[in-house]
Protein backbone atom coordinates (compact mmCIF):
# COMPACT_ATOMS: atom_id res chain seq x y z
CA UNK A 1 0.00 0.00 0.00
CA UNK A 2 2.87 2.29 0.69
CA UNK A 3 4.02 1.92 -2.90
CA UNK A 4 0.67 3.23 -4.21
CA UNK A 5 0.70 6.54 -2.33
CA UNK A 6 1.48 9.87 -3.97
CA UNK A 7 4.66 10.24 -1.96
CA UNK A 8 6.24 7.06 -3.39
CA UNK A 9 4.75 7.14 -6.90
CA UNK A 10 6.17 10.16 -8.82
CA UNK A 11 3.55 9.75 -11.61
CA UNK A 12 0.65 10.27 -9.21
CA UNK A 13 -0.91 13.75 -8.77
CA UNK A 14 -3.98 14.68 -6.74
CA UNK A 15 -7.19 14.69 -8.73
CA UNK A 16 -7.97 18.29 -7.74
CA UNK A 17 -4.82 19.47 -9.51
CA UNK A 18 -5.60 17.84 -12.84
CA UNK A 19 -6.96 20.16 -15.56
CA UNK A 20 -10.51 19.54 -16.67
CA UNK A 21 -10.57 17.57 -19.93
CA UNK A 22 -11.88 19.31 -23.00
CA UNK A 23 -14.57 16.70 -23.64
CA UNK A 24 -15.32 14.91 -20.39
CA UNK A 25 -17.09 11.55 -20.65
CA UNK A 26 -20.79 11.78 -19.99
CA UNK A 27 -20.62 9.21 -17.22
CA UNK A 28 -18.02 11.04 -15.15
CA UNK A 29 -18.48 14.40 -13.41
CA UNK A 30 -16.41 17.26 -14.81
CA UNK A 31 -13.53 18.34 -12.64
CA UNK A 32 -12.91 22.05 -12.00
CA UNK A 33 -10.50 23.69 -14.42
CA UNK A 34 -7.35 25.45 -13.28
CA UNK A 35 -7.21 27.59 -16.44
CA UNK A 36 -7.32 31.35 -15.81
CA UNK A 37 -10.78 32.88 -16.00
CA UNK A 38 -11.01 35.50 -18.80
CA UNK A 39 -11.25 39.05 -17.50
CA UNK A 40 -14.65 40.71 -17.98
CA UNK A 41 -14.76 43.40 -20.61
CA UNK A 42 -16.74 45.82 -18.43
CA UNK A 43 -16.81 46.18 -14.73
CA UNK A 44 -20.01 45.45 -12.89
CA UNK A 45 -22.20 48.51 -12.51
CA UNK A 46 -20.88 50.56 -15.41
CA UNK A 47 -23.21 51.99 -18.06
CA UNK A 48 -21.13 50.89 -21.06
CA UNK A 49 -23.14 47.76 -21.89
CA UNK A 50 -26.31 49.87 -21.68
CA UNK A 51 -24.88 52.44 -24.06
CA UNK A 52 -23.89 49.70 -26.49
CA UNK A 53 -27.43 48.37 -26.45
CA UNK A 54 -28.96 51.84 -26.97
CA UNK A 55 -26.63 52.65 -29.83
CA UNK A 56 -27.76 49.55 -31.63
CA UNK A 57 -31.42 50.57 -31.25
CA UNK A 58 -32.98 50.76 -34.68
CA UNK A 59 -34.56 54.04 -35.72
CA UNK A 60 -37.90 54.06 -37.47
CA UNK A 61 -40.02 56.69 -39.22
CA UNK A 62 -40.58 59.97 -37.39
CA UNK A 63 -43.88 61.03 -35.85
CA UNK A 64 -45.98 62.17 -38.81
CA UNK A 65 -48.32 64.14 -36.54
CA UNK A 66 -45.47 66.37 -35.41
CA UNK A 67 -44.10 66.81 -38.94
CA UNK A 68 -47.35 67.70 -40.67
CA UNK A 69 -48.57 69.99 -37.87
CA UNK A 70 -45.27 71.91 -38.05
CA UNK A 71 -45.59 72.09 -41.83
CA UNK A 72 -49.17 73.37 -41.65
CA UNK A 73 -48.28 75.97 -39.02
CA UNK A 74 -45.31 77.13 -41.07
CA UNK A 75 -47.35 77.52 -44.27
CA UNK A 76 -50.17 79.27 -42.42
CA UNK A 77 -47.65 81.52 -40.69
CA UNK A 78 -46.07 82.57 -43.98
CA UNK A 79 -49.51 83.41 -45.43
CA UNK A 80 -50.42 85.40 -42.32
CA UNK A 81 -47.05 87.17 -42.36
CA UNK A 82 -47.42 88.32 -45.97
CA UNK A 83 -50.93 89.57 -45.34
CA UNK A 84 -49.91 91.41 -42.16
CA UNK A 85 -46.62 92.87 -43.41
CA UNK A 86 -47.03 94.08 -46.97
CA UNK A 87 -48.32 97.54 -45.95
CA UNK A 88 -45.45 98.17 -43.55
CA UNK A 89 -42.99 96.66 -46.01
CA UNK A 90 -44.15 98.98 -48.79
CA UNK A 91 -44.22 102.06 -46.56
CA UNK A 92 -40.94 101.55 -44.68
CA UNK A 93 -38.88 99.33 -47.02
CA UNK A 94 -40.19 100.23 -50.45
CA UNK A 95 -41.16 96.67 -51.38
CA UNK A 96 -44.32 94.79 -50.41
CA UNK A 97 -42.42 91.48 -50.36
CA UNK A 98 -39.52 92.68 -48.18
CA UNK A 99 -40.47 90.71 -45.05
CA UNK A 100 -42.01 87.65 -46.69
CA UNK A 101 -39.04 87.06 -49.00
CA UNK A 102 -36.59 87.03 -46.10
CA UNK A 103 -38.84 84.91 -43.94
CA UNK A 104 -39.36 82.48 -46.82
CA UNK A 105 -35.62 82.01 -47.24
CA UNK A 106 -35.18 81.29 -43.53
CA UNK A 107 -38.18 78.95 -43.64
CA UNK A 108 -36.61 76.92 -46.47
CA UNK A 109 -33.27 76.75 -44.64
CA UNK A 110 -35.06 75.87 -41.41
CA UNK A 111 -36.99 73.02 -43.04
CA UNK A 112 -33.75 71.60 -44.39
CA UNK A 113 -32.17 71.95 -40.93
CA UNK A 114 -35.18 70.28 -39.31
CA UNK A 115 -34.95 67.27 -41.62
CA UNK A 116 -31.16 67.08 -41.16
CA UNK A 117 -31.35 67.27 -37.35
CA UNK A 118 -34.01 64.56 -37.35
CA UNK A 119 -31.26 62.20 -38.58
CA UNK A 120 -28.74 63.05 -35.84
CA UNK A 121 -29.10 61.01 -32.62
CA UNK A 122 -30.42 63.27 -29.88
CA UNK A 123 -28.02 61.69 -27.33
CA UNK A 124 -25.12 63.63 -28.84
CA UNK A 125 -26.41 66.82 -27.16
CA UNK A 126 -25.67 65.28 -23.77
CA UNK A 127 -21.97 65.23 -24.63
CA UNK A 128 -21.80 68.89 -25.69
CA UNK A 129 -24.12 70.47 -23.14
CA UNK A 130 -21.26 72.31 -21.42
CA UNK A 131 -20.05 73.75 -24.73
CA UNK A 132 -23.53 75.00 -25.60
CA UNK A 133 -23.93 76.50 -22.13
CA UNK A 134 -20.72 78.53 -22.21
CA UNK A 135 -21.36 79.70 -25.77
CA UNK A 136 -24.78 80.99 -24.77
CA UNK A 137 -23.34 82.75 -21.71
CA UNK A 138 -20.60 84.37 -23.81
CA UNK A 139 -23.17 85.62 -26.33
CA UNK A 140 -25.34 87.11 -23.57
CA UNK A 141 -22.28 88.89 -22.16
CA UNK A 142 -21.39 90.26 -25.60
CA UNK A 143 -24.89 91.60 -26.25
CA UNK A 144 -24.75 93.52 -22.95
CA UNK A 145 -21.53 95.36 -23.92
CA UNK A 146 -22.27 98.86 -25.26
CA UNK A 147 -21.27 99.21 -28.89
CA UNK A 148 -21.58 95.49 -29.63
CA UNK A 149 -25.22 94.77 -28.87
CA UNK A 150 -27.93 96.53 -30.87
CA UNK A 151 -30.53 98.62 -29.04
CA UNK A 152 -34.12 98.66 -30.34
CA UNK A 153 -36.99 100.27 -28.38
CA UNK A 154 -34.78 100.89 -25.33
CA UNK A 155 -33.78 97.20 -25.13
CA UNK A 156 -30.31 95.93 -26.02
CA UNK A 157 -31.26 92.38 -27.05
CA UNK A 158 -29.81 91.89 -30.51
CA UNK A 159 -26.33 90.70 -31.49
CA UNK A 160 -25.50 90.66 -35.21
CA UNK A 161 -29.19 90.43 -36.10
CA UNK A 162 -30.34 87.73 -33.67
CA UNK A 163 -31.26 87.43 -30.01
CA UNK A 164 -28.87 85.28 -27.89
CA UNK A 165 -31.75 84.72 -25.47
CA UNK A 166 -33.16 82.19 -27.97
CA UNK A 167 -30.01 80.08 -27.59
CA UNK A 168 -30.26 80.43 -23.81
CA UNK A 169 -33.74 78.85 -23.90
CA UNK A 170 -32.43 75.84 -25.81
CA UNK A 171 -29.45 75.61 -23.45
CA UNK A 172 -31.72 75.36 -20.41
CA UNK A 173 -33.63 72.54 -22.12
CA UNK A 174 -30.48 70.53 -22.92
CA UNK A 175 -28.61 71.13 -19.65
CA UNK A 176 -31.57 70.53 -17.34
CA UNK A 177 -32.54 67.36 -19.23
CA UNK A 178 -29.02 65.99 -19.04
CA UNK A 179 -28.50 66.83 -15.37
CA UNK A 180 -31.80 65.29 -14.30
CA UNK A 181 -31.23 62.16 -16.42
CA UNK A 182 -27.72 61.76 -15.03
CA UNK A 183 -28.82 62.11 -11.40
CA UNK A 184 -32.60 61.80 -10.92
CA UNK A 185 -32.24 62.19 -7.15
CA UNK A 186 -30.85 65.71 -7.57
CA UNK A 187 -34.36 67.14 -8.03
CA UNK A 188 -35.52 65.75 -4.69
CA UNK A 189 -33.23 67.85 -2.54
CA UNK A 190 -33.18 71.60 -2.16
CA UNK A 191 -29.40 71.59 -1.81
CA UNK A 192 -28.78 69.73 -5.06
CA UNK A 193 -31.39 71.83 -6.87
CA UNK A 194 -29.55 75.04 -6.07
CA UNK A 195 -26.48 73.75 -7.84
CA UNK A 196 -26.48 73.46 -10.80
CA UNK A 197 -30.13 74.25 -11.68
CA UNK A 198 -30.57 77.37 -9.59
CA UNK A 199 -27.15 78.76 -10.47
CA UNK A 200 -27.76 78.46 -14.21
CA UNK A 201 -31.15 80.16 -13.96
CA UNK A 202 -29.72 82.92 -11.78
CA UNK A 203 -26.89 83.52 -14.25
CA UNK A 204 -29.28 83.80 -17.18
CA UNK A 205 -31.71 86.03 -15.28
CA UNK A 206 -28.87 88.34 -14.29
CA UNK A 207 -27.64 88.66 -17.88
CA UNK A 208 -31.16 89.12 -19.27
CA UNK A 209 -31.78 91.78 -16.60
CA UNK A 210 -29.11 93.91 -18.26
CA UNK A 211 -30.91 93.96 -21.62
CA UNK A 212 -33.74 93.97 -20.24
CA UNK A 213 -35.78 91.05 -21.58
CA UNK A 214 -38.61 90.17 -19.21
CA UNK A 215 -40.40 87.69 -21.46
CA UNK A 216 -37.23 85.64 -21.95
CA UNK A 217 -36.78 85.47 -18.16
CA UNK A 218 -40.33 84.15 -17.72
CA UNK A 219 -39.98 81.59 -20.52
CA UNK A 220 -36.61 80.30 -19.30
CA UNK A 221 -37.85 79.92 -15.72
CA UNK A 222 -41.04 78.21 -16.93
CA UNK A 223 -39.06 75.73 -19.03
CA UNK A 224 -36.78 74.93 -16.11
CA UNK A 225 -39.64 74.35 -13.67
CA UNK A 226 -41.52 72.06 -16.08
CA UNK A 227 -38.42 69.92 -16.74
CA UNK A 228 -37.76 69.64 -13.01
CA UNK A 229 -41.37 68.61 -12.40
CA UNK A 230 -41.19 66.00 -15.15
CA UNK A 231 -37.92 64.77 -13.64
CA UNK A 232 -39.51 64.11 -10.26
CA UNK A 233 -39.33 67.34 -8.28
CA UNK A 234 -41.54 67.23 -5.21
CA UNK A 235 -44.78 69.16 -5.58
CA UNK A 236 -44.43 70.94 -2.26
CA UNK A 237 -41.39 72.70 -3.69
CA UNK A 238 -43.94 74.78 -5.58
CA UNK A 239 -44.60 76.80 -2.43
CA UNK A 240 -41.15 78.45 -2.33
CA UNK A 241 -41.07 78.62 -6.14
CA UNK A 242 -44.38 80.47 -6.24
CA UNK A 243 -43.15 82.70 -3.44
CA UNK A 244 -39.97 83.43 -5.36
CA UNK A 245 -42.03 84.03 -8.49
CA UNK A 246 -44.26 86.52 -6.71
CA UNK A 247 -41.20 88.19 -5.25
CA UNK A 248 -39.60 88.35 -8.68
CA UNK A 249 -42.69 89.98 -10.16
CA UNK A 250 -42.71 92.51 -7.34
CA UNK A 251 -38.98 93.13 -7.84
CA UNK A 252 -39.47 93.62 -11.58
CA UNK A 253 -42.31 96.03 -10.87
CA UNK A 254 -40.09 98.10 -8.59
CA UNK A 255 -36.83 97.83 -10.52
CA UNK A 256 -38.00 98.27 -14.12
CA UNK A 257 -39.93 101.42 -15.02
CA UNK A 258 -41.06 99.84 -18.28
CA UNK A 259 -42.61 96.94 -16.31
CA UNK A 260 -44.62 99.36 -14.16
CA UNK A 261 -45.79 101.18 -17.26
CA UNK A 262 -46.82 97.92 -18.89
CA UNK A 263 -48.86 96.90 -15.86
CA UNK A 264 -50.66 100.23 -15.77
CA UNK A 265 -51.35 100.21 -19.49
CA UNK A 266 -52.36 96.55 -19.33
CA UNK A 267 -55.17 97.35 -16.91
CA UNK A 268 -56.50 100.09 -19.17
CA UNK A 269 -54.85 100.21 -22.62
CA UNK A 270 -57.34 102.81 -23.90
CA UNK A 271 -56.14 105.33 -21.31
CA UNK A 272 -52.94 105.97 -23.28
CA UNK A 273 -53.80 105.12 -26.87
CA UNK A 274 -51.40 107.73 -28.20
CA UNK A 275 -48.33 106.10 -26.65
CA UNK A 276 -47.95 103.08 -24.36
CA UNK A 277 -51.43 101.67 -24.82
CA UNK A 278 -51.42 101.87 -28.60
CA UNK A 279 -50.48 98.24 -29.23
CA UNK A 280 -52.90 96.78 -26.69
CA UNK A 281 -55.85 98.94 -27.70
CA UNK A 282 -55.34 98.48 -31.47
CA UNK A 283 -54.93 94.75 -30.95
CA UNK A 284 -58.25 94.46 -29.13
CA UNK A 285 -59.95 96.57 -31.78
CA UNK A 286 -58.56 94.31 -34.51
CA UNK A 287 -59.72 91.13 -32.76
CA UNK A 288 -63.17 92.52 -32.04
CA UNK A 289 -63.74 93.79 -35.56
CA UNK A 290 -63.00 90.37 -37.04
CA UNK A 291 -66.24 88.87 -35.86
CA UNK A 292 -67.04 85.25 -36.62
CA UNK A 293 -65.67 84.93 -40.16
CA UNK A 294 -63.41 87.98 -40.42
CA UNK A 295 -63.01 90.67 -43.06
CA UNK A 296 -61.24 88.31 -45.46
CA UNK A 297 -57.59 87.51 -46.04
CA UNK A 298 -55.72 90.68 -46.91
CA UNK A 299 -58.62 92.99 -46.04
CA UNK A 300 -57.59 93.94 -42.50
CA UNK A 301 -57.70 97.62 -41.55
CA UNK A 302 -55.61 97.81 -38.37
CA UNK A 303 -52.47 96.69 -40.20
CA UNK A 304 -52.73 99.82 -42.37
CA UNK A 305 -50.23 101.64 -40.14
CA UNK A 306 -52.61 101.66 -37.13
CA UNK A 307 -51.37 98.58 -35.25
CA UNK A 308 -47.62 98.77 -34.48
CA UNK A 309 -45.59 95.70 -35.43
CA UNK A 310 -48.47 93.81 -37.07
CA UNK A 311 -46.03 91.27 -38.48
CA UNK A 312 -44.20 90.60 -35.21
CA UNK A 313 -45.70 90.15 -31.76
CA UNK A 314 -49.22 91.18 -32.82
CA UNK A 315 -49.54 89.11 -35.97
CA UNK A 316 -52.28 87.02 -34.35
CA UNK A 317 -54.45 90.13 -33.93
CA UNK A 318 -54.22 90.78 -37.68
CA UNK A 319 -55.06 87.14 -38.35
CA UNK A 320 -58.14 87.36 -36.12
CA UNK A 321 -59.34 90.51 -37.89
CA UNK A 322 -59.04 88.92 -41.33
CA UNK A 323 -60.05 85.32 -40.59
CA UNK A 324 -62.39 85.85 -37.64
CA UNK A 325 -63.08 83.58 -34.71
CA UNK A 326 -63.13 80.46 -36.91
CA UNK A 327 -59.68 81.13 -38.32
CA UNK A 328 -58.30 81.93 -34.87
CA UNK A 329 -59.66 78.69 -33.41
CA UNK A 330 -58.16 76.66 -36.26
CA UNK A 331 -54.71 78.09 -35.55
CA UNK A 332 -55.10 77.47 -31.82
CA UNK A 333 -56.15 73.87 -32.51
CA UNK A 334 -53.07 73.35 -34.68
CA UNK A 335 -50.83 74.59 -31.88
CA UNK A 336 -52.69 72.44 -29.34
CA UNK A 337 -52.31 69.34 -31.52
CA UNK A 338 -48.57 69.95 -31.97
CA UNK A 339 -48.14 70.41 -28.22
CA UNK A 340 -50.08 67.20 -27.58
CA UNK A 341 -47.91 65.27 -30.04
CA UNK A 342 -44.78 66.68 -28.46
CA UNK A 343 -45.73 65.55 -24.97
CA UNK A 344 -46.73 62.20 -26.43
CA UNK A 345 -43.24 61.81 -27.88
CA UNK A 346 -41.85 62.64 -24.43
CA UNK A 347 -44.05 60.00 -22.81
CA UNK A 348 -42.87 57.18 -25.09
CA UNK A 349 -39.23 58.25 -25.42
CA UNK A 350 -36.74 55.39 -24.97
CA UNK A 351 -34.84 56.95 -22.05
CA UNK A 352 -35.10 59.70 -19.47
CA UNK A 353 -32.87 62.14 -21.32
CA UNK A 354 -34.96 61.87 -24.48
CA UNK A 355 -38.16 62.21 -22.49
CA UNK A 356 -37.02 65.35 -20.69
CA UNK A 357 -35.57 66.83 -23.87
CA UNK A 358 -38.89 66.40 -25.68
CA UNK A 359 -40.71 67.78 -22.63
CA UNK A 360 -38.55 70.90 -22.59
CA UNK A 361 -38.91 71.57 -26.33
CA UNK A 362 -42.67 71.16 -26.15
CA UNK A 363 -42.91 73.24 -22.97
CA UNK A 364 -41.04 76.10 -24.64
CA UNK A 365 -43.46 76.00 -27.57
CA UNK A 366 -46.47 75.93 -25.24
CA UNK A 367 -45.27 78.74 -22.94
CA UNK A 368 -44.27 81.06 -25.75
CA UNK A 369 -47.51 80.44 -27.67
CA UNK A 370 -49.68 81.05 -24.61
CA UNK A 371 -47.77 84.19 -23.65
CA UNK A 372 -48.23 85.67 -27.12
CA UNK A 373 -51.94 84.82 -27.22
CA UNK A 374 -52.45 86.24 -23.72
CA UNK A 375 -50.66 89.48 -24.64
CA UNK A 376 -52.60 89.93 -27.89
CA UNK A 377 -55.95 89.35 -26.18
CA UNK A 378 -55.08 91.54 -23.18
CA UNK A 379 -54.97 88.75 -20.58
CA UNK A 380 -51.43 89.71 -19.54
CA UNK A 381 -49.23 92.81 -20.01
CA UNK A 382 -47.42 93.43 -23.26
CA UNK A 383 -44.14 91.53 -23.47
CA UNK A 384 -41.75 90.64 -26.27
CA UNK A 385 -42.90 87.05 -26.78
CA UNK A 386 -43.30 86.25 -30.48
CA UNK A 387 -45.76 83.71 -31.89
CA UNK A 388 -43.83 80.61 -33.08
CA UNK A 389 -43.87 79.98 -36.85
CA UNK A 390 -45.86 83.20 -37.42
CA UNK A 391 -43.95 86.24 -36.19
CA UNK A 392 -41.25 87.74 -38.37
CA UNK A 393 -37.73 86.76 -37.34
CA UNK A 394 -35.36 84.59 -39.34
CA UNK A 395 -33.01 83.29 -36.65
CA UNK A 396 -35.88 82.63 -34.24
CA UNK A 397 -37.63 80.59 -36.95
CA UNK A 398 -34.41 78.67 -37.63
CA UNK A 399 -34.09 77.72 -33.96
CA UNK A 400 -37.76 76.75 -33.73
CA UNK A 401 -37.51 74.44 -36.73
CA UNK A 402 -34.21 73.06 -35.42
CA UNK A 403 -35.89 72.20 -32.12
CA UNK A 404 -38.66 70.46 -34.06
CA UNK A 405 -35.94 68.45 -35.81
CA UNK A 406 -34.63 67.28 -32.42
CA UNK A 407 -38.18 66.36 -31.43
CA UNK A 408 -38.61 64.38 -34.65
CA UNK A 409 -35.39 62.49 -33.95
CA UNK A 410 -36.62 61.53 -30.48
CA UNK A 411 -39.86 60.32 -32.06
CA UNK A 412 -37.87 57.96 -34.30
CA UNK A 413 -36.86 56.00 -31.19
CA UNK A 414 -40.26 55.91 -29.50
CA UNK A 415 -41.17 52.70 -27.73
CA UNK A 416 -43.25 50.22 -29.68
CA UNK A 417 -46.28 50.60 -27.41
CA UNK A 418 -46.46 54.27 -28.36
CA UNK A 419 -46.02 53.62 -32.08
CA UNK A 420 -48.75 50.98 -32.12
CA UNK A 421 -51.35 53.45 -30.86
CA UNK A 422 -51.30 55.45 -34.11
Amino acid sequence: MASTTGKTNPQYRPASRRPMPRNAPSGKPARPSREPVPQERYRTGTAKPKRRRMRSMKAHIWDTGVFFSVLLLLITGLIALFSASYTNAMFYKGSATYFIMRQGIFAAIGLAAMIALSKFPYRMYAGIHNIIMWISVALLILVAIPGIGTTVNNAQRWLFGFQPSEIAKLTVIICFSYWVARDPKSVRSVKTMVQPYGLLLAMYIGLLYLEPHTSAMVIICGIGVIILLAGGMRLWYFAPILGLGAGAVAAFYVAFPHVRTRFEVWLNPFSDMADKGLQGSMSQIAIGSGGLLGRGLGNGLQKQLYLPEPHNDFIFATWCEEMGLIGALLVILLFAYLIYRGFRVARYAPDKFGSLLATGITAKLAIQTLMNLFVVTGIMPVTGAALPFFSYGGTALLLQLGEMGILLNISRYMRIDGRNQD
